[in-house]
Formats: structure tokens, C-alpha cells, sequence
């Protein structure tokens, strides 16, 4: 073997036996009641405010525009579990458990369970 190749074997070796030896990152522990309730409140408390948003991208096309307002939902469902060490399916959990339950969202209007029909878009 070329001596000039030496280096790139010892990294490779050194590689694989990081490779080896690395452990896979703990899994946060699931949400408890309090945390399930704090994490729908943050999400669902900005609802008509990200509607509206969603509304002024997509004024024609009510599919797109819960699409977008679904896109920015998943934006703060992403934020709080980042922030609190959370798994992203533990927070959307919440939301669901929360939009079926009927649990109180912060804000004055009720919040939307529902999904308009995809049609074709009013302007190409």
C-alpha cells in the first residue's frame, strides 16, 4: 500500500469506529396532561390571525388557502416542541385531541374542524 494513502485509512477506520460506537439520541418523554393543553393552547391561539394570513395568500381558492394556514400551523406546532423538547407527533396529538375534544383555544372564535373540497383554481 502507498504510504501517501495511510492518512485517508486512518480516517476511515477512525470513521467507522465512531459509526460503531455512536448511540442514538434519547427520545423525549411523552407530553403529561398539562403539557398536552399548554401545547394546544400555543398552536390553536393564533388560529384566525394565521387564517386571515392564509386568506390574503390564497383569496380565491379555499383549499390552497387551508393548506397555507395548515403549513403555518405545523410551523408553530414545530416551535413549541423544539422549545420544549418535545416529539412533533406528541404535539399534533394534542392538537387533535384537543379540536375533538372541544377544549377551550384562547381565542374568541371557534376553531375550524373541517376541510373545504380541492377544486381547480379560479386563476391559472
Amino acid at each position: 500500500m502507498n504510504s501517501a494513502w495511510a492518512p485517508l485509512g486512518v480516517l476511515c477506520a477512525i470513521a467507522l469506529g465512531r459509526a460503531l460506537l455512536a448511540r442514538a439520541p434519547e427520545q423525549p418523554a411523552p407530553l403529561d396532561e398539562g403539557q398536552r393543553l399548554e401545547a394546544f393552547h400555543f398552536v390553536a391561539s393564533d388560529e384566525p390571525n394565521e387564517r386571515r394570513e392564509a386568506a390574503k395568500t390564497f383569496p380565491t381558492d379555499l383549499w390552497s388557502r387551508d393548506d397555507d394556514f395548515h403549513q403555518r400551523e405545523g410551523s408553530r406546532a414545530r416551535d413549541w416542541a423544539n422549545s420544549h423538547h418535545a416529539r412533533l407527533a406528541d404535539v399534533l396529538l394534542a392538537l387533535d385531541e384537543g379540536l375533538r375534544s372541544g377544549w377551550p383555544s384562547g381565542s374568541t372564535q371557534p376553531l375550524v374542524a373541517t376541510v373545504p373540497p380541492c377544486r381547480p383554481r379560479a386563476i391559472y
